[in-house]
C-alpha cells in the first residue's frame, strides 16, 4: 500500500461525508512515535457511519473482502490502495476511542484523527486475548508503546489501561505494565 497514495483520498473522503472515524494499527502506532511495520490501514468507525463508507470505499475502487458484526475489510485491485480494515465502533470502549481521537498532521494542510496511547494499549490486549497465534507480537507492541510513553515523559492514563485490562480478566498485569513505564531510563 502506498500510504501517501492511498490515505489522503480516504480521509478527504470520510472528512467530506462527516464520517467518525479514527486511525488505529500500526499507522496509528507511527504517528504517536513507534514505528512498526505495516501492510493496510486500520481504522475505529461509528456503526451508523458504516453504510457510508461501505459506498465511498467502493466508489475509490476497494471491494468488501470480508464483514462481520465488529470489523469489515477492503482491498483495492491497484496495491498502491492496498487494505482498509474498519473496526466497527458501536461499544463503549470504541465509542470512548472515537470521541478521545485527536487530529494529527498526515501530510501538509491534511490532519487525521488518531486514538490515543492508551486507546491502542487497550486494541492490542484485545488483539492479544482474540488471537493467541499473534499475542507475543501485540504484547510487545505494547511494551514499545509504554517504553516511548516513558521516553518522551508522556503521562497515560492508567485508570483507562486497567479499564482495558479489566475486560478481559487480565488486570493482575498492571502492575508489569506500569514497570515498563516506570523502568525505562528516560532520554
Amino acid at each position: 500500500m502506498n500510504f501517501e497514495k492511498a490515505l489522503p483520498q480516504v480521509i478527504g473522503a470520510f472528512d467530506a461525508a462527516g464520517l467518525r472515524y479514527a486511525l488505529i494499527g500500526g499507522l496509528a502506532m507511527a504517528m504517536r512515535g513507534v514505528q512498526r511495520a505495516t501492510l493496510d490501514a486500520d481504522f475505529v468507525l461509528a456503526l451508523e457511519d458504516l453504510e457510508r463508507a461501505h459506498f465511498m470505499l467502493l466508489s475509490l475502487g476497494y471491494h468488501r473482502d470480508f464483514h462481520s458484526e465488529n470489523v469489515s475489510h477492503y482491498l483495492s485491485p491497484d496495491p498502491a490502495f492496498g487494505r482498509i480494515d474498519l473496526l466497527h465502533a458501536f461499544r463503549g470502549p470504541t465509542l470512548g476511542m472515537l470521541a478521545r481521537a485527536e487530529r494529527l498532521e498526515l501530510v501538509a494542510a491534511q490532519t487525521i484523527p488518531v486514538v490515543h496511547l492508551e486507546d491502542l494499549i487497550g486494541l492490542k490486549i484485545q488483539a492479544a486475548t482474540n488471537d493467541p497465534a499473534r499475542s507475543r507480537s501485540d504484547w510487545n507492541d505494547i511494551h514499545l508503546l509504554l517504553e516511548h510513553a516513558a521516553r518522551q515523559h508522556l503521562p497515560l492514563d492508567w485508570e483507562l489501561i486497567g479499564d482495558y485490562l479489566g475486560l478481559f480478566d487480565l488486570q493482575a498485569k498492571l502492575p508489569e505494565l506500569q514497570h515498563t513505564y516506570g523502568a525505562t531510563p528516560a532520554n
